[in-house]
């Protein structure tokens, strides 16, 4: 597989989009997004997932790191990372008031428009639709 990372120019674009996703993504914000979608049971797969695709991403780079051979890209995620966390931190606190009940005329409608700023806020951040 290294070989054809360097020989075939469509695997090794496959790579570097794989490894940016895995550079982008949380798995721990992840799971409090299914916990939320009432799907816990999707956790521990899905943080499976992550680390084997994560792992066999370095293996094949010879990295040890995600994007260690993009240092200025690697940079920007490191950057944008904490700002994207608070906004879905803050996503999920809103759509939790919103699912919960308890809420409704202008106080949803203002949720609704907050969740939505957060949506177009961790898109912004990850540079992609997140």
């Amino acid at each position: 597989m290294r070989e054809m990372r360097w020989e075939w120019p469509f695997f090794e674009s496959l790579l570097d989009n794989a490894e940016m996703s895995l550079a982008k993504a949380d798995p721990m914000i992840a799971g409090l997004y299914l916990e939320l979608g009432e799907r816990p049971d999707l956790v521990g797969v899905i943080r499976e997932e992550y680390r084997l695709t994560r792992r066999l991403v370095l293996a094949i780079t010879g990295n040890d790191r995600l994007l260690a051979g993009h240092l200025i890209l690697r940079q920007a995620v490191d950057l944008r990372n904490p700002y994207v966390d608070a906004l879905s931190f803050l996503q999920l606190r809103f759509l939790s008031e919103l699912r919960g009940g308890g809420v409704d005329g202008q106080a949803a409608d203002r949720l609704a428009d907050l969740v939505l700023l957060t949506v177009n806020g961790v898109a912004a951040g990850l540079q992609n639709t997140g």
